[in-house]
């Protein structure tokens, strides 16, 4: 008797127990709208840049989806860094303090999400110069697929300062970007100078030339920036190129 009697006590506890679990909420109008970059410290394009680390806050609490494989810092800074969030704000903090008169590019893509539906911040790009002044220059253009004749998408396109030792089968790149759904890509905020340019499949994601299991292509003239370059056309292509063994 004594158990129906404090039934109800159970029912109570239980009760509040669901009430305190947090959850999504169901139903209304799906959420298509994408956060919103508020305040970035230290501000975007801040020149002689010497902070130890960026705070962004949006406009609404976020998450973040495959930070080190999303986020493309040019020049590249390896992944010596950390990136985390906490309800709307993302931090990055460096390992190392970044060269001096350089201007570094964040190009996040799809690193920024919301936390219900997952929309992504639209084409957040941000840039820091070590230096007095934020380089300027671009070059753009297109990748495809050179015996099918396709667009690639999500092919990498890479730069490097005309240096007679690089070799795209043993260097990783210096500059690099991704190629969108149409196989374009852009590179911004470069110095004038003179790039090699070259794109590669980079399946493992270690930004060198893998020539017996990964397409690449490049141009064979360097490309001197002095003004902003367009329609770069590279064609892919499967070829190995390391040396010949006798079986």
């Amino acid at each position: 008797m004594s158990l129906y009697k404090n039934l109800h006590w159970f029912i109570y506890i239980i009760f509040l127990l669901s009430c305190a679990r947090q959850s999504s909420p169901t139903g209304g109008a799906k959420d298509t709208i994408a956060p919103i970059l508020v305040r970035a410290m230290p501000p975007n394009e801040t020149i002689n840049f010497r902070e130890k680390g960026i705070e962004l806050e949006f406009s609404e609490a976020v998450i973040l989806n495959s930070p080190k494989e999303q986020l493309i810092v040019t020049p590249t800074i390896n992944k010596d860094y950390d990136i985390t969030y906490r309800k709307n704000l993302v931090i990055i903090e460096f390992a190392e303090p970044l060269k001096d008169s350089t201007t570094y590019t964040f190009n996040f893509r799809e690193t920024v999400q919301d936390i219900t539906e997952k929309n992504p911040v639209d084409n957040l790009h941000l840039a820091y110069s070590t230096g007095t002044y934020i380089d300027s220059l671009s070059i753009e253009g297109t990748v495809y697929d050179l015996l099918k004749g396709k667009p690639i998408e999500d092919a990498t396109v890479a730069l490097h300062v005309q240096d007679d030792t690089f070799n795209i089968l043993e260097h990783p790149a210096t500059y690099f970007t991704k190629t969108d759904e149409e196989g374009k890509f852009r590179i911004s905020h470069l110095k004038p100078d003179n790039y090699f340019v070259y794109g590669l499949e980079d399946k493992n994601r270690n930004l060198i030339v893998n020539s017996r299991s990964e397409s690449y292509g490049f141009k064979s003239e360097y490309q001197y920036l002095i003004e902003n370059i367009q329609e770069v056309s590279i064609g892919l292509v499967r070829l190995d190129a390391g040396p010949l063994k006798i079986t």
